[in-house]
């Protein structure tokens, strides 16, 4: 049910792109709907690598053994006969530790689907200013994460879509600066560009359409960049 949201607003703008076509003028949906789609298989991947941590987990509870309490030490000896050899209590055995219920494991650390999935809802409500913190948020938590790369575009996506082209263009290109094997990449140089195009740095755009282009050629980013080079 995680994903019912995001898949429903999906199917939504696909059937708006497709009565869309009639009037050629759905470039911008049918961009949206591809980086909709592709949000939904990264977060389910990224679901699966959570339940699998949350499994190891639970079997390395499970696997800790007992802690034994130490015996007590012996007597001193009484005076004028032989030493008292007092006998060691049994050791008590500690009680066993029960396995942490899955709830409590889950709740160990935050559900990075989920967060960034409410980054995406803000934003997808026109939310800018919420929606950039909350991917900012997740990118300090889960640098890693294959879904970083995702953040740190949408951060761009954000201040492009308040006209804020100075703060998206300097989004755009950190996507590529901070990660340079994401997925993201070549979407990022496409907008980059434009922003620059927007701030009148026609060369700075070129060179980085150029770029694009070059290095990501079976891209869809550079398919759209061959007509605006």
């Amino acid at each position: 049910m995680r994903f019912m949201g995001m898949i429903i607003g999906l199917s939504f703008l696909a059937l708006v792109v497709s009565c869309g076509s009639m009037t050629g003028s759905n470039d911008e949906l049918t961009r949206r709907v591809d980086y909709l789609r592709q949000d939904v298989e990264d977060l389910t991947k990224q679901q699966k690598s959570l339940t699998e941590e949350i499994q190891k987990l639970q079997s390395a509870v499970q696997a800790t053994p007992p802690v034994l309490s130490a015996p007590a030490a012996p007597g001193p000896p009484q005076a004028g006969g032989s030493p008292v050899v007092e006998s060691a209590p049994a050791p008590e055995t500690a009680p066993a530790m029960e396995p942490a219920p899955a709830a409590e494991a889950q709740n160990l650390a935050p559900d990075p689907s989920a967060l960034y999935k409410k980054a995406l809802d803000l934003m997808e409500r026109g939310q800018y200013t919420e929606a950039q913190a909350g991917f900012a948020s997740f990118i300090r938590q889960f640098p890693q994460s294959d879904l970083a790369d995702n953040a740190q575009y949408w951060i761009g996506e954000c201040f492009y879509s308040q006209k804020n082209y100075k703060e998206a263009e300097t989004a755009f290109k950190s996507v590529r600066d901070h990660f340079p094997f994401g997925n993201k990449v070549p979407d990022a140089l496409f907008k980059q560009a434009l922003c620059e195009r927007q701030l009148g740095q026609e060369d700075q755009a070129k060179a980085t359409l150029k770029s694009l282009m070059e290095d990501y050629p079976d891209s869809e980013a550079a398919a759209k960049a061959k007509g605006k080079d």
